[in-house]
């Protein structure tokens, strides 16, 4: 019989209650629909112990889901990808994670290791999450609910009385004033908690005076095997006491929906926009979860770039046009050219380069009257101008009357180019256009620039005949080395 390897659940002497609430969902939920599999759970506190264990390249691992991918608790975070490291060949699911990242350099950390985990799907339970990683990671991901939403609590007919207060009262905390880290003894830091306790209360009792101000995501006792489902229906019952609920806890929301208790989020860590959906269909969720964790990988970033975009044929087949066809460039491919612009190299970093698309007839018209009069009788469907913020630059340390005014050139020529050879490889035929400084001041000036404005980018479709295997383009002789001669040794 197949292992199904469940791993990361909380441990007893963890007292949240929403955490939990995961572990009771999942596990009748593999129950109801993995029941062809030997499910064996590890807790957090017993990874070691997982890492032990004989584990067939046809097992399933499961990793189970909470409010910790990205970079706020890093030591799971780092467990995980130990786990996703140890078994590349196993179909590998991260149940549904809230994503969050204060580093940008842990960010690209990240989207570098996930990169080429193929077998890996990664479940976020907002919209916002799925979206952020879909964008930037290489293995599978996508949006799906908290398991918490497959729990059915009893409901109570009892008539409910006021509203219920529960907030976090930790570093999530939407309210709570955060302690100074380093604190030397532990008296002080004692003392220090218990001041910001007090100054918690005092706030808390000052927005909601009529409130009943308690949090049932926090049980008093440690939750285990035995009596997990008991405090969660604990927790159910007290949701049903009353008429609405003001919140900054992601599973306090879930709590409230599931008990049919209306409720008011504010803000903390959570970083959906819209908490909870009340149009989502949570049981067809949950009906084809295993027809989403055994769909076939999808390929990398890296080998959907190869198969579909040789970036040396894409080098090599560029030519600068000058005639197009009247056909629009589509929305989503001129901002995916635009974003290959944005991804260009900058001296220092400063990303001083402003790119600014028009399709506007009024606009191509007049910025093709600023420059070669090649342009006038051939205008492009779509212009991107390139800009260089000289502020910018300045507020990033380079002085621009100094040598450093070459990097103007050298970064928006950078981004121009990355632009170019996308636009080839969505089928679009592109040319170069620059400006004297005359033809860039009616220019800057209708656009509204403040900068120095180097070329821009003109795009279109175009029927113009192109041989690439010939020698010649426009009637001229194309001068390059043979770049397929023997290169020399190292």
């Amino acid at each position: 019989m197949k292992c199904l390897f469940w791993v990361g659940c909380f441990p007893p002497e963890v007292h949240s209650v929403g955490d939990h609430a995961q572990t009771l969902a999942v596990e009748k939920f593999l129950n109801n629909h993995f029941s062809d599999y030997n499910v064996k759970r590890f807790s957090r506190t017993e990874t070691d112990k997982f890492f032990k264990e004989s584990v067939d390249k046809d097992d399933l691992i499961f990793i189970h889901s909470g409010g910790d991918f990205g970079d706020l608790y890093v030591g799971w975070h780092d467990t995980r990808k130990d786990i996703i490291a140890k078994y590349p060949q196993n179909r590998i699911v991260q149940l549904p994670v809230s994503v969050f990242y204060r580093s940008p350099v842990n960010f690209e950390s990240d989207k570098i290791f996930f990169s080429d985990k193929t077998n890996v799907l990664i479940l976020c339970r907002s919209k916002e999450g799925a979206e952020l990683l879909k964008g930037n990671f290489g293995c599978r991901v996508e949006f799906f609910p908290d398991f918490a939403f497959y729990l059915k609590p009893p409901l109570s007919n009892a008539k409910r009385k006021g509203y219920l207060v529960a907030f976090r009262r930790d570093s999530e905390s939407a309210i709570m004033r955060k302690a100074p880290r380093k604190i030397m003894r532990r008296y002080i830091r004692n003392v220090i908690n218990f001041m910001l306790q007090l100054d918690f209360n005092r706030r808390v009792s000052r927005m909601y005076p009529d409130g009943v101000i308690f949090d049932p995501q926090v049980s008093n006792v440690d939750i285990t095997d035995a009596n997990r489902e008991q405090v969660i229906n604990d927790a159910f019952r007290v949701y049903q006491r009353f008429e609405y609920v003001v919140t900054d806890r992601f599973h306090a929301c879930v709590f409230a929906y599931l008990t049919q208790t209306p409720f008011k989020t504010i803000p903390g860590k959570i970083e959906q926009k819209t908490i909870i959906d009340t149009s989502l269909d949570y049981e067809g969720f949950f009906n084809g979860f295993r027809d989403l964790v055994f769909q076939e990988p999808q390929h990398s970033i890296k080998d959907a770039i190869e198969a579909t975009n040789d970036v040396f044929a894409v080098i090599k087949s560029r030519r600068s046009i000058r005639k197009w066809l009247p056909q629009q460039v589509e929305p989503w491919k001129l901002k995916a050219v635009i974003e290959a612009g944005v991804y260009a190299p900058s001296a220092a970093n400063t990303q001083a380069v402003k790119l600014k698309a028009t399709q506007a007839l009024s606009d191509l018209k007049f910025i093709c009257a600023n420059t070669s009069p090649w342009f006038r009788n051939n205008m492009p469907a779509a212009a991107i101008l390139v800009v260089y913020d000289v502020k910018k630059a300045q507020a990033c340390g380079l002085k621009m009357q100094s040598w450093h005014n070459r990097f103007a050139w050298q970064d928006t020529s950078c981004a121009s180019m990355n632009m170019i050879l996308a636009a080839e490889s969505f089928g679009l035929k592109s040319c170069w256009a620059s400006f004297s400084p005359e033809q860039q001041k009616p220019i800057s000036k209708r656009f509204g620039f403040h900068g120095i404005l180097t070329n821009a980018v003109f795009l279109g479709y175009s029927d113009q005949k192109v041989n690439v295997n010939k020698a010649i383009h426009q009637g001229r002789p194309i001068r390059r080395v043979n770049s397929e001669r023997e290169l020399p040794s190292p």
